[in-house]
């Protein structure tokens, strides 16, 4: 027999159960590889430290984070436990701390149909994620989402969300849109150079000034509503989901569109956000007509005989340096921009190589306009060069992927260049993103992905390749010999 309870003074899911083979082998489902195990334990060695090779969701005394309900719910079902399986009072209670009140949907945006049906959702239960993908209208859901329990509050006056978006640039992005969405609520900015209105109903801050100032910022703790954006941000690691472990309020969603692709993340985002309410994918938004199509073009680019050492610390460090290096790889880049028409964004990961490849280009790509942003760029110019792109044609725009591949939505780009490789799921589809929104003289959106034929280079793009495959998004692969012939 398995007991699910909940206890309030932890705010944590209480698991009883009298067969220990079931409870152990719960446990183990729900655990990880601890990748650092091996070093952790020659570095306590001489201590006589056991590391534990696997890291546990479910402690041995049988406690977790409340969202993993759900979680752990479906896993009993598919293994034909639930008959087994009891509810307490306070758990029912626990769970679903949402409302039945009517909703307001009158804003100066009319919600699609499926914007609707998240907000729906999202206040019958109280908490939860929600995944949408890029061109979703995340924000208009968020500022509805926002409005009803405003509305719904006892004293408006004091009522007091805080919106955590990743970045500078997307706090003012959001703090516009939300007014523009025709809110009745107050709006304040928290950043390096905006202090918080703590009068405000709504405070939108980034995630570097909530880290730096959480400690003496105790109203934090004590806000009625918690939203994340870009919640696949949050991991079990680092600094920031320390943070909102300490926030007290139960009523807390994130929104991302895409969950993290291992489950330590992913189960530590479900249990302390709540179950994914629910999901429309890029695919689906594609196929409905929200979003313009897209297609991949894979340009595999062979060095030669060239020889990077591998057999070092520093062998993939060796080969990105070459890669960055390599004047002819530049050069091809600067062609590639020469030929594709409208504008352009090409992403990168380090700073040294956007710089080699903003000095290739200013030369060769006479009839451009090169801009390069990267972190030192402040917020204001930033938005000037997305202005540019959206009023002008001939831009091609360098940036560091991690500035530009969430959050910006830019309508007037035709072109998006992978420019530095990488593996990552969720940077991929985040930067195809960039792209996807619809556009008067846009058909498409073309992703050149540079495949460079070394070691890494290979392997990464293979796992490039199997995202691409996930979501239905057609690709084709070319050599850079072809370059010119597959563009037209």
């Amino acid at each position: 027999m398995i007991e699910l309870g909940y206890s309030k003074s932890t705010n944590k899911l209480l698991i009883c159960c009298d067969d220990s083979f079931i409870f152990n082998n719960l446990r183990e489902h729900f655990s990880t590889e601890n990748k650092n195990a091996s070093f952790m334990q020659r570095r306590f060695k001489t201590r006589g430290v056991k590391i534990p090779t696997r890291k546990y969701v479910i402690t041995p005394t049988g406690t977790c984070d409340i969202g993993m309900y759900w979680e752990i719910r479906r896993y009993l079902i598919e293994n034909q436990i639930i008959l087994m399986v009891s509810l307490t009072d306070e758990l029912t209670k626990a769970l679903n701390i949402g409302t039945e009140n009517e909703i307001y949907t009158k804003f100066n945006l009319e919600l699609r149909d499926y914007q609707s049906d998240v907000l729906k959702k999202a206040l019958k239960l109280g908490w939860g994620t929600c995944i949408l993908g890029t061109g979703a209208g995340k924000t208009l859901v968020t500022a509805a989402l926002i409005e009803n329990y405003y509305r719904n509050s006892n004293n408006k006056s004091t009522f007091k969300c805080l919106v955590i978006v990743p970045d500078l640039t997307l706090v003012t992005q959001t703090y516009n849109e939300f007014k523009n969405c025709g809110v009745s609520y107050s709006l304040s900015m928290w950043t390096g150079s905006n202090k918080p209105d703590l009068t405000a109903n709504v405070i939108v801050c980034n995630i570097g000034i909530l880290q730096s100032r959480f400690i003496e910022s105790e109203w934090v703790k004590y806000i009625d509503l918690l939203i994340i954006d870009e919640a696949h941000k949050v991991r079990s690691s680092n600094k920031i989901s320390k943070i909102i472990t300490k926030i007290k309020t139960r009523h807390r969603y994130g929104f991302t569109g895409t969950l993290p692709d291992n489950n330590e993340d992913k189960w530590f985002l479900i249990g302390k956000l709540g179950p994914v309410l629910y999901e429309k994918t890029s695919s689906e938004l594609r196929n409905e007509k929200f979003l313009t199509n897209v297609e991949v073009k894979v340009l595999n680019i062979d060095h030669g005989s060239i020889q990077i050492p591998r057999l070092t610390d520093s062998a993939y460090r060796n080969e990105l340096d070459f890669i960055y290096e390599s004047a002819e790889r530049s050069g091809l880049i600067a062609r590639l921009c020469n030929k594709l028409v409208n504008n352009t964004l090409i992403l990168v990961n380090h700073i040294k190589h956007g710089e080699i490849l903003y000095e290739v280009l200013s030369k060769m790509c006479t009839d451009k306009q090169i801009y390069f942003i990267r972190g030192e760029i402040d917020v204001e110019e930033r938005e000037n060069v997305k202005r540019i792109m959206e009023s002008q044609d001939n831009v091609v725009c360098i940036a560091i992927s991690a500035i530009f591949s969430t959050g910006v939505n830019i309508k007037n780009l035709h072109n998006i260049v992978f420019a530095a490789g990488g593996k990552s799921f969720i940077r991929t589809v985040q930067s195809i993103g960039r792209g996807l929104r619809l556009h008067t003289n846009k058909t498409r959106l073309v992703i050149i992905d540079l495949c460079d034929l070394l070691h890494y280079g290979k392997k990464h793009c293979e796992k490039r390749i199997e995202i691409y495959q996930k979501e239905k998004i057609a690709y084709s692969e070319k050599k850079n010999k072809t370059i010119l012939i597959y563009l037209i």
